[in-house]
């Protein structure tokens, strides 16, 4: 009996540090759980987001070929080539 009353103060600290330790354990461990799904949905949404990237260039590219652009440029942007030479007809640009 005075053995137990002895080492009881020790033995509740120890047991309370032991229930401490677990609960902090178990805790880390679900929160870590919930980090994992968070990340996996990122993932996941990230992933979608990429496919619907990829199908628009590949439809983009599907629209547009490299004459298409050139026109574009040409045209719409009156863009020219290196070392090209550009002639205006003054009459067209009165009208």
């Amino acid at each position: 009996m005075k053995i137990l009353k002895r080492f009881l103060p020790q033995s509740i600290v120890v047991g309370l540090f032991v229930f401490f330790l677990v609960f902090s354990i178990i805790t880390g461990f679900i929160f870590q759980i919930g980090k994992l799904r968070d990340y996996k949905a990122e993932i996941t949404q990230i992933n979608n987001q990429i496919e619907d990237t990829k199908e628009e260039i590949s439809r983009l590219e599907k629209l547009c070929n490299k004459n298409d652009l050139e026109e574009v440029a040409r045209d719409q942007l009156g863009m020219i080539k290196p070392n090209e030479i550009i002639y205006v007809d003054s009459s067209e640009r009165d009208n």
